[in-house]
């Protein structure tokens, strides 16, 4: 019977982890040392500035697939300049036609802060769409340093993701862009980077701007098919793709799906779905819906990867948003909530917008490229638009 009894009370004594409640509690210690931390790194600083010089110039651009923004900085971070260029997608319009409109953005950069052409860029970070792949990447650069040896010493080149990641989180945390396309990634605080999406709109995007106007238009086609009858009427959204493709009936628009696809073009359907959410159409609605449920499983696919260290950190797991779609966030928030919910592996997190341009997030990679630390002022390049917990 003692016996019996003893096996019963340490069975009693078994607990199950409630990871939920371990991250809180870690989460409290967390807040506890942070104060130190940042004491200890403010009292630092005078000292590192005096080592600063001003004559360096630091270049870094944000390149996108339909326009592109240079900056240029000193040696303190100060902004010293800041420009507009065309596209520069590589996959778009080449690798030579790439490096030639990059080089002349540089060039136009120095002449408006009277740099001399032959001065070289002491380095240029280069954050660009569609550079996700090695081999191409050096490629651009080594094209870059042969045929515009003046423009710049030296270059630092990543996707259009880190770029934007790195202008407004220092220890590593998401990006989830939603434009004309869609693509997330995760960097880690030890620089292991994990991603999830961007495979293109034949085999992705996912929640963006493509997707929504994709999207829309297979309910219309299948519809009037007597296919799959869309899970609302159709009542304001096929009217909207005939005035917005300026077609009288389905086959005219095959030309825009086919011969003469535009991804851009299609994706800006998106807008007229939006302002089918404005009026409470409900078919806009549960497309923008669905897209926000979309754009959480970015997020879920990455949490999984992400050290705690970023879970554990206040606020949450930060996620900066890229990308028009996220202007009509309330009308993803429901579905971008039950996602998050219903899946119950993250239990906090951040949505932040960067309050900046990501071509000072390839600024910094570029001044750690050549070891020219310098304080980087990320608490002002984002801001908090949605916390969940």
């Amino acid at each position: 019977m003692a016996g019996k009894k003893k096996i019963k009370k340490t069975k009693k004594q078994k607990k199950i982890v409630d990871e939920y409640q371990l991250r809180r509690d870690l989460r409290e210690y967390t807040k506890m040392t942070e104060s130190a931390d940042l004491a200890q790194e403010t009292a630092v600083l005078p000292q590192d500035q005096a080592q600063y010089s001003e004559d360096i110039r630091i270049g870094g651009i944000e390149g996108g697939g339909t326009h592109s923004t240079l900056v240029i900085i000193d040696g303190k971070g100060t902004q010293l300049m800041e420009i507009k260029g065309p596209n520069t997608n590589h996959w778009a319009i080449g690798i030579d036609e790439t490096v030639a409109r990059l080089s002349a953005m540089i060039e136009k950069g120095k002449q408006a802060l009277d740099i001399p052409e032959s001065v070289p860029l002491d380095c240029v970070g280069l954050s660009l769409s569609g550079c996700e792949e090695e081999t191409t990447n050096r490629q651009l650069v080594e094209t870059l340093l042969q045929k515009y040896p003046n423009s710049a010493k030296d270059y630092m080149i990543s996707s259009d993701t880190l770029g934007s990641l790195r202008t407004g989180l220092q220890s590593g945390g998401i990006v989830l862009i939603a434009g004309t396309g869609s693509n997330a990634m995760l960097l880690n605080s030890d620089g292991k980077i994990h991603g999830c999406g961007g495979w293109g709109h034949m085999i992705g995007d996912e929640g963006s701007a493509y997707w929504i106007a994709h999207r829309a238009c297979k309910y219309v086609f299948d519809d009037i098919d007597g296919f799959a009858e869309a899970p609302e009427p159709i009542s304001y959204v096929w009217p909207a793709m005939r005035s917005y493709f300026n077609v009288i009936d389905r086959n005219s628009i095959l030309p825009y799906l086919y011969a003469n696809f535009d991804k851009s073009i299609i994706a800006g359907f998106a807008k007229e779905i939006a302002i089918g959410c404005e009026k409470d159409d409900p078919l806009c609605l549960k497309i923008f819906e669905e897209a926000g449920r979309f754009l959480a499983k970015h997020v879920i696919a990455l949490s999984k990867k992400a050290h705690n260290d970023l879970k554990l950190a206040h606020g949450g797991l930060k996620v900066i948003c890229v990308g028009s779609v996220w202007k009509s966030w309330k009308f993803m928030k429901n579905g971008f909530v039950n996602e998050i919910r219903d899946r119950r592996v993250v239990d906090e997190l951040s949505l932040l917008h960067l309050t900046t341009t990501s071509a000072f997030g390839a600024c910094y990679l570029a001044a750690e490229k050549i070891n020219y630390p310098f304080v980087k002022p990320y608490d002002s390049n984002i801001e908090i638009f949605f916390h969940y917990k």
